[in-house]
């Protein structure tokens, strides 16, 4: 007669469930994000525009050019971030955050340039700075029915 314990390994009741990782980012937490950023930016801009002596009022074409700026900058930056994941070290995020400045500044100013918009380039840079440092709110954490056993 067997009186050892049962493998947990091969018992299928005993085995450990796989452990359950963050909730999966749908598009609903990216476009709530983005929604935030554009109404933080428009704010920023409406207030500047009331204190700055002379400024033109912004008009609904200034308006949808933010939300494009920002939807531009922001869906670069999470390609960007879904290609090279930040890192741990604290130089290699230095690194890695230049490397993506330095081309967005570059494409907002001539994007400025071109397009002589009511609101500045420079907010596909920054949507593209924050998307590449976006992180989904970790889901709910896993319950565990027993305690670990210790290997």
């Amino acid at each position: 007669m067997n009186t050892a314990p049962p493998d947990p390994t091969t018992t299928p009741a005993l085995r450990a469930a796989p452990a359950a990782g963050p909730a999966p980012a749908g598009w609903l937490a990216r476009l709530r994000f983005w929604l935030g950023l554009n109404a933080a930016l428009l704010i920023a801009t409406l207030l500047t525009r009331t204190l700055t002596p002379g400024a033109a009022p912004l008009t609904p074409r200034g308006v949808l050019l933010c939300l494009l700026l920002t939807a531009l900058g922001f869906a670069l930056g999470l390609a960007y971030a879904r290609y090279w994941p930040l890192p741990a070290a604290a130089f290699a995020r230095v690194g890695r955050t230049l490397l993506l400045a330095v081309p967005t500044v570059g494409l907002s100013l001539a994007l400025g340039l071109l397009l002589r918009p009511e609101i500045s380039a420079l907010v596909l840079a920054l949507a593209a700075f924050l998307g590449a440092q976006w992180r989904p709110a970790p889901g709910p954490m896993p319950t565990q029915s027993r305690p670990p056993q210790s290997r």
